[in-house]
């Protein structure tokens, strides 16, 4: 039985409201863009997160970054 019948197969019992909501429901999916990204996306993000300086820092340091910054905006 394919996605379809069975979807039919529950559809055809349902009280003629719901299944005018499931028809609008499947009207609003069809009009809607597919939204699979594109491989070259996925790698572009992969690239990006892997250029992340995680664990390349000491607490420390990054302690001793953010007080620069407050230092910064305290100044006037």
């Amino acid at each position: 039985m394919t996605i379809a019948d069975t979807i039919y197969q529950h559809v055809k019992t349902l009280p003629p409201a719901k299944a005018l909501e499931v028809l609008h429901f499947v009207e609003f999916l069809e009009s809607k863009p597919d939204s699979t990204p594109e491989p070259a996306a996925d790698e572009a993000l992969a690239a990006f997160l892997q250029s992340l300086p995680i664990g390349q820092r000491s607490d420390a340091e990054i302690d001793a970054e953010f007080q620069t910054m407050r230092d910064e905006w305290d100044q006037p």
